[in-house]
């Protein structure tokens, strides 16, 4: 087994040379399968030339993959899991099986994922992987869908910000997650990993209405429409709640529409969508006062607080049916316009931060399976742009009304990237990945004469960066694969901030190396994943949720993920995983030893039962829960200041019946145990612990009618 410990002994070399520690790790099991694996005869092409990317990837519990062709890591495949890195691939099933309050729960479940509410209304989550901080909203991950990537760089909020909540979770076909910089298709804010949402291109008609805690009510009607191959749909969703704490409402209204048409021998889809939404925001109150009962828990900040977010999206996407010879194509356009009012940030006074942005851009790629000799090789050559054009500003304000303007910021950003991966298959056991990708980065800063910092500057700073990455799989036996891989991944300067100040910084690099020993039993009914990692970043910034920025410098982060799955019987299947990450700076002094805000650990223990039987059952009643323990988050560098562990237990009974047409109805909630409530959210600013609780209960139901 491959533990935390050996990571901790590594020795310091420079970033680009494989540690000490994994190369003794590495060598005695590598030594004794390649040997005999180079010996062995290549697979000619026929072999693997009909593999068929999967449109509907149903998924039992917790499962990390649904077919032994994509568990499969030595298969030359454009399949993400396909790639010698962690990576879990869910569809639909797992999807209609999770107790969902809003996106945050698609990820929970998932091994080495840590996702906090902030309790701010409609703001982004705080999503983790990898030991990147849980508190600046999911900012080291990139999160895509349908291929274009939604982070928000030089963001007012922070850089990198997501948002996710114009995701509509019925209209999710899969959800791939890589876990960490091995993907050479995505450059910036790659550093804890990627995870990708596809919406699909046909949803059957229904409407669903469900209500709950807190006067939550949410409806959401979809119209299929078409036939053969050429298909799509309008959904349409509405929703509202008071929330558990005071001013902290929220409605919105979202709506969809998606076409899916046959084009240049393969599939083009075209999605629009429009969502606008209304919040209040309690802010983050002193834990001190909270614990001694001088703040009841669900007490707000400024009773003004709060905020609106519109958003406007075009995507196109399209992808060759060859599946060893095919082209792909994203192109897009996208316009988030966020204004946040908020009272107890830093000063003390209510303030409002504007952010309106346009990003827009287009992402073309070739990929085909071939030989070259006798080697069968896969390899994929694309090339991508994105612009954004933001405009940052920030107010004094009282009661919402605008006292003055403190900010006014303009920031332009092109990216043009190249990126290539292949693949080497030189046994039937053994293949080798290569990747390499190459940002360049412009940026365009301007400041208007009432901007109090800075005022009337100009700079066009730019700055490049080159990503190579590699790695090998080795078949140790039918379905189950070795694999190993050194990667970097980067993450650019704000613009809004960062470079504004220093127009020569450059990026923050991160080096990681991961090895890794996962698969399925010939039946599918086992999966087990162990990897254990190992990465290094450069000049890491962070700024805490009330927009304190800390520079922590040179940072290392190493860890360990367990995942596993059994079907014990058609209807019962037990599922659980485990994360332990240490994450430290590397070059502080001797009160600064961790980074903040990460947890200790990760563990999870659930189940799905079937209580009428098989799938095909004509009344289908199913179980689904979890119990997630979030460990222990140093608060401080010094690790003195620490949050307590909490446990998150969330659940869902849902009915079904296929002779009406798989009409259904749900009851699903969430529960803290303990004082769990209190530990989701907190963290360190201005020498005070603050906090934003959570309901120790949050329930609702509803029924899904087709028609």
């Amino acid at each position: 087994m491959y533990s935390l410990y050996t990571f901790r002994a590594a020795a310091k070399t420079a970033p680009d040379s494989l540690p000490r520690g994994l190369r003794g790790l590495l060598a005695v099991p590598l030594t004794l399968l390649l040997a005999p694996a180079m010996a062995q005869k290549a697979t000619p092409v026929s072999s693997f030339d009909s593999i068929r990317r999967l449109n509907q990837v149903e998924v039992i519990g917790q499962a990390a993959v649904a077919q032994s062709a994509l568990t499969d890591k030595t298969m030359l495949s454009a399949e993400l899991s396909a790639n010698p890195a962690s990576v879990s691939l869910m569809g639909r099933d797992y999807i209609s099986k999770q107790a969902i309050a809003s996106y945050g729960d698609l990820l929970r479940p998932l091994v080495g994922v840590n996702v906090s509410n902030f309790q701010q209304g409609g703001v982004g989550y705080g999503i983790q992987m990898r030991g990147y901080t849980v508190t600046e909203h999911a900012r080291d991950i990139v999160f895509t869908i349908d291929g274009v990537v939604q982070n928000q760089g030089s963001s007012i909020q922070t850089n990198g910000y997501v948002d996710l909540n114009p995701l509509i979770p019925e209209t999710i076909q899969r959800l791939e997650v890589v876990r960490g910089p091995f993907s050479p298709f995505y450059g910036d804010h790659t550093l804890g990993g990627v995870i990708s949402f596809e919406t699909a291109n046909k949803l059957p008609s229904s409407i669903s209405v469900s209500g709950g805690s807190f006067g939550l009510v949410r409806a959401l009607a979809t119209v299929g429409f078409g036939k053969n191959d050429r298909t799509g749909y309008v959904s349409l969703e509405g929703a509202r709640t008071d929330a558990y704490r005071a001013n902290n409402q929220e409605k919105h209204l979202n709506g969809l529409v998606k076409y899916a048409f046959p084009l240049w021998g393969g599939t083009a889809s075209i999605r629009a969508q429009v969502y606008g939404s209304d919040f209040g925001s309690a802010g983050y109150l002193n834990r001190a006062d909270v614990d001694a009962g001088k703040v009841s828990r669900t007490s707000f900040i400024g009773a003004s607080d709060g905020g609106t977010t519109n958003q406007q999206n075009l995507v196109f996407n399209y992808r060759g049916a060859n599946a060893s010879n095919f082209g792909s194509a994203t192109a897009y356009i996208q316009h988030h316009d966020f204004v946040r009012i908020r009272t107890g940030v830093v000063g003390g006074a209510q303030r409002r931060e504007d952010d309106n942005r346009v990003w827009f851009g287009a992402d073309l790629r070739r990929t085909r399976i071939t030989t070259v000799g006798n080697l069968p090789i896969l390899y994929a050559v694309g090339v991508s742009f994105r612009g954004d054009r933001i405009e940052n500003s920030r107010f004094v304000t009282k009661e919402r009304q605008i006292v003055s303007q403190n900010q006014d910021r303009n920031v332009n950003t092109y990216t043009p990237s190249a990126y290539v991966q292949l693949q080497l298959r030189p046994t039937e056991r053994l293949k080798i990945t290569l990747s390499g990708r190459y940002d360049q980065l412009f940026y365009e800063l301007r400041t208007g004469p009432t901007d109090t910092e800075v005022a009337n500057l100009t700079a066009k700073p730019s700055t490049g960066v080159f990503s190579p990455k590699a790695g090998i799989a080795y078949l140790v036996s039918r379905g189950v694969n070795l694999f190993f891989n050194a990667a970097r991944g980067f993450k650019a300067p704000s613009g809004y901030e960062e470079n504004l100040f220093d127009p020569k910084l450059k990026v923050s690099k991160l080096t990681s190396y991961e090895v890794g020993l996962g698969g399925d039993n010939a039946t599918g009914r086992l999966h087990g994943l162990i990897a254990a990692y190992l990465s290094d970043q450069t000049g890491e910034i962070q700024t805490d949720p009330q927009g304190v920025l800390t520079n922590f410098g040179d940072t290392r982060r190493s860890g360990i993920e367990v995942e596993g799955r059994a079907i014990l019987t058609d209807q019962l299947t037990v599922f659980g995983n485990y994360t332990r990450v240490v994450a430290k700076i590397r070059n502080g002094g001797p009160d600064e030893i961790y980074v903040t805000s990460t947890p200790d650990y990760l563990a999870l223990l659930g189940l799905d039962y079937n209580i009428s039987g098989g799938t095909a059952a004509n009344n289908r009643f199913l179980i689904s829960v979890y119990d997630q323990l979030v460990g222990n988050k140093n608060l401080n560098s010094s690790g003195t200041i620490r949050s307590d562990a909490f446990h998150r237990v969330s659940g869902k009974l849902s009915y079904g019946r296929r002779s009406w047409a798989n009409f259904s109805v749900f009851a699903q909630g969430s529960f803290y145990l303990g004082d769990g409530a209190l530990n989701e959210m907190n963290f360190l600013s201005g020498g005070r612990i603050l906090t934003s609780p959570q309901a120790n209960a949050t329930v609702s139901a509803g029924v899904k009618v087709p028609f």
